[in-house]
C-alpha cells in the first residue's frame, strides 16, 4: 500500500502549488480565487493550521489539504471529483440530505456541478478532479449505452483493500509523473491508469444514471438564469416557462443533475449568494438587508436555513466581515 504521506501537504512535491495559513479569511480568498464562490467555517479556538498543495496533469488536478480545526465547507465542483482520503467522521450534505459518517475506507464520488456541504473533523484530505468530458469518453468506450447517460448522484462507496490500493497507487504515480522534466508519455500513461480506476468505481456503484428529458445545454442555461435573477421572485411556474418544459420534466432533470428539487436549488444558490454578500458587506449592512436582497421574506427561516447550509449564523458572517476597531 502506498504511504498516505504522499498525499499530505507535509510531503508536498517541490514542484506543486502550495499554500499555508492560519487565517480563515486568507484561506477563503485563496480557495475562492482558485475554485470560485464558496463558504468556509472553522470550529475551535486554536490556530487553523491550514495547508494545501496541488499538481495538474492534462485531464486531472490532484491535491491534498489538512486543517488543525474542524471545518464546514460549502461549495460546488466543476469536474468529476473523487475524495480518496477524508478525516474519518466526515459528513456530506446535499440539500436536506446528510450522508453517514465516513470510515477510513470510504471514498466519495461527486458529479460535475454538484453543490454540497462537507462537515469534516480536523485532519487530512486528498482529492482528484477529473475533466468531465475525459471521464465520459472513458465511460462511453467501456459501456456503449453510457452515450445516453449522465453522471447523476453523489456516491460514497466503501473500498475493498484491493480497490484502495489500486486507487492510491494510481494517484501516487500520477502525482510523481507531474514532476517537471518527466516524459509526457509517462504522465499520460499514469493519468490513463488513474482515470481507468475512477471509472471502475463509477461502474461498480452505478452512479451513471439516465438524465431527464431537459437537454444538458438548456439545463445549464436555466441554472445561469437562476444565478442572474436571485434577487427576483422565482416560482416553479417561472422556471418551467424559462426552461420551456413542464414541472415533472424539470423536477426529474434537477433530481438527476443535482440530487435536489429545482426550488431547493434556487434556495441554496440564494443562501450562498447571501453568504458572499455578507462576507464582503459594506459598513451599515444588516442581516435583514441580505435576507430581503436575496428573496427571503421570513428572517427567522432565513437564519435557520443559512446556518444549516453555511455552518454559522448570518450575524456571525457579518461580524467577521466588519473591521475590528
Amino acid at each position: 500500500m502506498p504511504s498516505d504521506l504522499v498525499f499530505s501537504p507535509r510531503a508536498a512535491p517541490y514542484w506543486s502549488r502550495q499554500f499555508r495559513s492560519d487565517d480563515l479569511g486568507e484561506v477563503r480568498a485563496f480557495i475562492g480565487n482558485k475554485d470560485g464562490p464558496h463558504s468556509r467555517v472553522a470550529r475551535g479556538g486554536s490556530p487553523l493550521g491550514y495547508a494545501m498543495y496541488q499538481v495538474g496533469a492534462r485531464h486531472t488536478n490532484l491535491g491534498g489539504s489538512e486543517s488543525a480545526l474542524s471545518q464546514v465547507v460549502r461549495g460546488h465542483v466543476h469536474g468529476w471529483v473523487m475524495h480518496l482520503v477524508l478525516p474519518p467522521g466526515t459528513v456530506l450534505r446535499t440539500g436536506l440530505r446528510s450522508s453517514a459518517r465516513t470510515e477510513p475506507n470510504t471514498a466519495v464520488l461527486i458529479p460535475p456541478g454538484w453543490a454540497f456541504t462537507r462537515i469534516s473533523p480536523a485532519g487530512s484530505l486528498f482529492a482528484v478532479e477529473v475533466d468531465a468530458q475525459a471521464l465520459l469518453a472513458e465511460l462511453r468506450a467501456r459501456r456503449p449505452d453510457a452515450v445516453q447517460r449522465n453522471l447523476g448522484r453523489l456516491a460514497m462507496p466503501a473500498l475493498t483493500a484491493g480497490e484502495r490500493w489500486q486507487l492510491m497507487s494510481a494517484a501516487s504515480d500520477l502525482v510523481l509523473a507531474t514532476e517537471p522534466g518527466r516524459d509526457d508519455r509517462q504522465q499520460a500513461a499514469a493519468e490513463g491508469r488513474l482515470l481507468e480506476r475512477v471509472v471502475d468505481l463509477v461502474l461498480r456503484d452505478d452512479v451513471a444514471r439516465r438524465p431527464g428529458d431537459l437537454a444538458l445545454a438548456r439545463a445549464r442555461d436555466l441554472e445561469a438564469w437562476i444565478d442572474s435573477n436571485l434577487h427576483e421572485t422565482i416560482t416553479m411556474g417561472l422556471l418551467c416557462r424559462v426552461a420551456g418544459v413542464g414541472d415533472r420534466t424539470l423536477q426529474k432533470s434537477f433530481l438527476y443533475r443535482r440530487g435536489i428539487s429545482p426550488m431547493r436549488f434556487v434556495a441554496e444558490r440564494r443562501l450562498l449568494a447571501a453568504h458572499q454578500w455578507l462576507a464582503g458587506a459594506a459598513p451599515g449592512a444588516t442581516v435583514t438587508d441580505a435576507a430581503l436582497r436575496f428573496g427571503f421574506s421570513h428572517l427567522g427561516r432565513f437564519s435557520v436555513s443559512y446556518r444549516q447550509a453555511i455552518g454559522e449564523s448570518p450575524s456571525q458572517t457579518l461580524a467577521a466581515a466588519r473591521p475590528r476597531g
